[in-house]
C-alpha cells in the first residue's frame, strides 16, 4: 500500500514541474535563460513537494518511509521521462 501512494505522492510531486515546463514551452521569450529559469523553479517546487509528503510519511508510518520514499522518486522521474519522450517527438509517430 505504501508504494502504491508513493507512486501516487511521485505523480503529485510532477506537477509544478509539469506546470513550469508548459510555462517555458509558452514564453514569448526566446532566451534560454528565461526558459532555465521556468525548469529551476518547477524542479525546485517539485523537490519542496516531495520532501513535505515524504516527511509527513516519516511522521504517520516511520517503518513505510523506505518504500515510500523509493516508489515517489521512480513515480516522478518515470512521470518526468514520459513527458519529455512524448512532448519531444521520440515517442510514436503522428499519420500526417
Amino acid at each position: 500500500m505504501a508504494i502504491l501512494i508513493g507512486a501516487g505522492a511521485g505523480l503529485l510531486g510532477f506537477i509544478p514541474l509539469f506546470i513550469a515546463l508548459r510555462l517555458s514551452r509558452r514564453s514569448a521569450s526566446a532566451t534560454a535563460l528565461n526558459a532555465a529559469l521556468y525548469g529551476l523553479a518547477g524542479v525546485s517546487v517539485s523537490l519542496v513537494v516531495l520532501i513535505v509528503e515524504l516527511i509527513v510519511c516519516a511522521i504517520v508510518a516511520r517503518p513505510l518511509v523506505l518504500p515510500f520514499g523509493i516508489a515517489e522518486m521512480l513515480a516522478l522521474i518515470v512521470s518526468t521521462a514520459a513527458y519529455v519522450v512524448y512532448k519531444n517527438g521520440l515517442g510514436p509517430r503522428k499519420k500526417q
